[in-house]
């Protein structure tokens, strides 16, 4: 019988970043309103493909490079998907759609706001085909697999989402096997690529230049923790004018470059004052020894920036990180 999900409990964008690596390369999360990012990440692993539902209390991007061979199918499972909008790869999407498959995609570029229910359905590329021919269906899918990006039809809204929901809210008490619940999973995922009643597609827009600077300012903060970035600098290393620059994270995150760069370097400092481990595996301790690990010079102004951001010093952080350790 099928057993429950793994289940993690995510408390900082590091730790989001961690889950997001296991399928992904190079993972950065950035929150998109002041404080702690908090959330639930489960993954239903089962006997050929896994399922993934991410619910955070934060509007967030997400940028990585994808890792080849696999099909990711992703759906948003809110109730209310206009309320609760996505953007994937440019593309806003309002309406319950099945996204993110393209097979020509390399990188991942999503926004989800804090009400989204982010739910992935990933599949072996070779076993997706074997699926696709035994079923009968390979050239059909196949065409929509490297045309598009998005669609959507009644059979995703009336069948797909609400099969994906039944499932998460029922685990463990379904008395199913791994095996009839990928097949189900499978042979109701291919139905919605064949149906075509009220059938909708879309692709990957074409990422505009400064758009890209502004996931690159994204990916190099959050890949180089220790380094301090200067306007200045991040325009030298991606061949950006400021105003380009400025316009790109603007229009992408609602967030200046160098606004980007602090909330990263903001969270990671979170991060490290909640992890006794991070900081005896980097040898630091105490608010100021992390602060100046990554880069925050002059304690006051680093005090006010992480204050303005989570709405309370970071020694009461620290507080409550030795107080639930004396009390574990």
């Amino acid at each position: 019988m099928i057993k429950s999900p793994l289940r993690f409990e995510i408390k900082s964008t590091v730790d989001m970043e961690s889950i997001l690596n296991r399928q992904l390369i190079g993972a950065s999360v950035l929150p998109l309103e002041r404080g702690g990012l908090n959330g639930v990440v489960q993954i239903l692993p089962l006997v050929n493909i896994a399922l993934v539902l991410i619910d955070l209390n934060k509007p967030v991007s997400f940028c990585a490079e994808r890792k080849p061979g696999k099909y990711h199918f992703s759906i948003n499972l809110s109730d209310n998907p206009t309320r609760d909008s996505l953007v994937a790869q440019g593309v806003s999407i309002t309406r319950p759609a099945i996204f993110g498959f393209n097979e020509h995609l390399k990188d991942l570029d999503l926004q989800l706001s804090a009400g989204c229910r982010f739910c992935n359905v990933i599949v072996p590329e070779s076993f997706f085909a074997e699926k696709l021919t035994e079923f009968g269906y390979f050239f059909d899918v196949k065409d929509v697999l490297s045309n598009f990006n998005i669609l959507s039809n009644t059979f995703v809204s009336s069948h797909f989402a609400l099969y994906l929901n039944e499932l998460w809210q029922n685990l463990p008490s379904l008395a199913l096997t791994p095996k009839l619940i990928e097949q189900e999973v499978l042979s109701t995922l291919i139905e919605c690529f064949v149906s075509h009643d009220d059938r909708k597609v879309g692709v990957a827009l074409a990422r505009r230049e400064r758009h890209e600077a502004a996931l690159q300012v994204l990916a190099l903060t959050n890949s180089s923790p220790t380094k301090p970035f200067e306007i200045q600098d991040l325009c030298s290393i991606l061949h950006q004018s400021r105003t380009s620059l400025f316009n790109g994270c603007k229009e992408k995150f609602k967030m200046s470059p160098l606004q980007v760069v602090r909330r990263v370097r903001l969270h990671q400092v979170r991060h490290a004052l909640m992890d006794a481990e991070f900081c005896i595996e980097n040898n630091i301790s105490g608010v100021s020894d992390i602060a100046s690990y990554f880069g925050f010079i002059g304690r006051s102004h680093f005090a006010r920036y992480y204050k303005n951001e989570f709405l309370e010093m970071p020694r009461q952080t620290l507080s409550n990180r030795r107080y639930s350790q004396q009390t574990f």
